[in-house]
């Protein structure tokens, strides 16, 4: 079953959310999320709430209809307080607020289920280039990473060198088709830390298979336009003891002669065992 919005105004469809069709500059951007069980991509294997990554992706896909993704490099930060449930419309907003901020709220039944910030970074950090590691090709083990279908696993093996952990982006692995282009450029880059995240807390964090991760929040200082097609991207993680495995800092590269440090991206992730899964369920 999809859920679009209650009522049925005009309205742009989107990929992952519809947007009520109102003239520029006038009233506040706002959509309903496209939420399909069926749809293979978002949810690759069944769920009993709505992903975050689809919330992450439905707010930048509002963002930049309301032109809000102009900026070629973004500071994105969105938390989450509450489960998305999957039998109930839910309602993203993207205000504008003073000093070029964009305030992004998403309820469903009048609760506040993610709240985030949007806003143009004010200096880009400096270019940090190292060499290239030995990225393998492929595709990370699906159960790593909490994927059913390859298709859907958006890195590679991981790689470990000097201490840190390196993983390429897959261009062909885990594609929401039909996004915006900036849009689409900062949720493939979310998407694929948010599995790398999920694969450190395996191997890294000495999390077992089958633990449940619940995606609690991220802040991403990320560019917003796509690389050049000869240029690879990767991802990579200083490792850390366990015990600070909760809050992961991921670095973003561009890949060419030397690795290119282009960006960084906060996690963190909440793992539970099934007992306090169903508990925070019911709660």
């Amino acid at each position: 079953m999809q859920l679009l919005a209650p009522v049925a105004p005009r309205m742009i469809s989107g990929r992952t959310i519809d947007i009520l069709d109102t003239a520029p500059g006038r009233g506040v951007p706002t959509g309903f999320a496209r939420v399909d069980p069926n749809d293979p991509d978002i949810f690759d294997h069944p769920l009993d709430h709505v992903p975050g990554m689809l919330l992450a992706t439905a707010s930048l896909e509002l963002a930049e209809h309301a032109s809000m993704l102009k900026p070629d490099y973004i500071t994105y930060r969105l938390t989450f307080t509450k489960f998305c449930e999957l039998r109930a419309p839910v309602q993203l907003t993207a205000r504008r607020a003073a000093g070029g901020t964009s305030r992004i709220d998403v309820t469903q039944s009048g609760r506040t289920i993610a709240k985030g910030l949007l806003t143009r970074c004010a200096t880009k950090s400096p270019m940090e280039r190292v060499p290239v590691p030995a990225l393998r090709d492929g595709s990370i083990s699906g159960e790593l990473v909490h994927r059913i279908d390859c298709r859907n696993i958006a890195i590679g093996p991981l790689t470990v060198e000097h201490g840190r952990v390196w993983t390429r982006v897959r261009d062909q692995g885990a594609t929401i088709g039909g996004l915006p282009r900036r849009a689409g450029a900062v949720a493939s880059i979310l998407e694929a830390a948010r599995e790398f995240a999920v694969a450190i807390l395996h191997r890294w964090g000495e999390q077992p298979l089958g633990i449940k991760m619940i995606l609690v929040g991220l802040t991403a200082e990320v560019p917003t336009a796509a690389l050049a097609a000869h240029v690879a991207r990767a991802l990579s993680w200083q490792v850390t003891p366990p015990e600070q495995t909760r809050k992961l800092l991921i670095g973003v590269h561009a890949v060419g002669g030397r690795a290119t440090k282009v960006g960084s991206i906060l996690i963190v992730i909440k793992c539970v065992d099934a007992e306090e899964y169903a508990q925070l369920r019911a709660s």
